[in-house]
């Protein structure tokens, strides 16, 4: 039943030719591009799946550039389903350790995958990303981003400071994962500025004009328009 589930997942984003699946960043061979491609699959997915807060996550692996699992943001059913987390459970699921000790022996080669994310991981995200060892990080919009759009309970803490303390803490069991932010930024910015909208109330007004924001907020909306739809669905 997983498996099934997993395949519709897939089919919201990349296509059927002649009844075979196509990934269209698969015949990509520049990273640049190859980044930008897979950010846009999770943003659509993000938007397709949770408008109101498309956190879109797609783990790759990089090796043979092939979609291992997917996940978005799941709030309304349990606060702590972050994109992250659904797709590291979806990935645990689909490929279960051979000797149910998923601590030593997990089903994934998860130094092979590369991460993908329309927002930058918060710190829980962060842990599990440095716990399951994942080789690459590429997020797009970043927390404080996220933070000021309206979403204001948020750890805006930079994910690179979290990394930073595993060579603090002189770990050599996990390496430190490569980071790549900013990744279709705009595109991410402006879903989450339109997304988050309805937060940006009189509490949020009098905190931005508090902390001399407000030109942020003016900025953005006219950088960001809310009435036509900058992104397909």
């Amino acid at each position: 039943m997983l498996s099934f589930i997993f395949l519709i997942n897939i089919f919201i984003f990349i296509s059927l030719v002649n009844g075979e699946i196509v990934n269209p960043c698969q015949s990509l061979s520049e990273i640049k591009e190859i980044d930008e491609c897979y950010m846009d699959l999770a943003l659509d997915l993000g938007l397709q799946r949770n408008p109101r807060a498309p956190f879109g996550t797609i783990i790759v692996n990089h090796e043979t550039n092939d979609i291992t699992c997917i996940g978005v943001n799941e709030n309304d059913k349990d606060i702590l389903l972050h994109g992250e987390t659904v797709a590291f459970k979806n990935c645990t699921e689909m490929f279960p350790s051979p000797t149910n000790d998923d601590l030593k022996n997990p089903g994934l080669h998860w130094n092979d995958q590369t991460l993908y994310t329309t927002g930058e991981p918060c710190p829980m995200c962060a842990a599990q990303i440095m716990y399951r060892n994942v080789k690459r990080v590429v997020w797009a919009t970043s927390t404080k981003d996220v933070s000021k759009s309206g979403r204001m309970a948020q750890l805006t803490i930079d994910i690179q400071y979290i990394f930073n303390s595993m060579k603090i803490m002189n770990s050599t069991s996990i390496d430190s994962p490569i980071v790549e932010g900013g990744v279709l930024k705009e595109k991410c910015d402006h879903a989450f500025w339109c997304a988050f909208k309805e937060y940006r109330d009189e509490a949020y007004m009098k905190y931005m004009e508090d902390t001399n924001q407000l030109d942020y907020v003016l900025e953005r909306n006219e950088k960001f328009p809310c009435v036509t739809i900058p992104w397909h669905v």
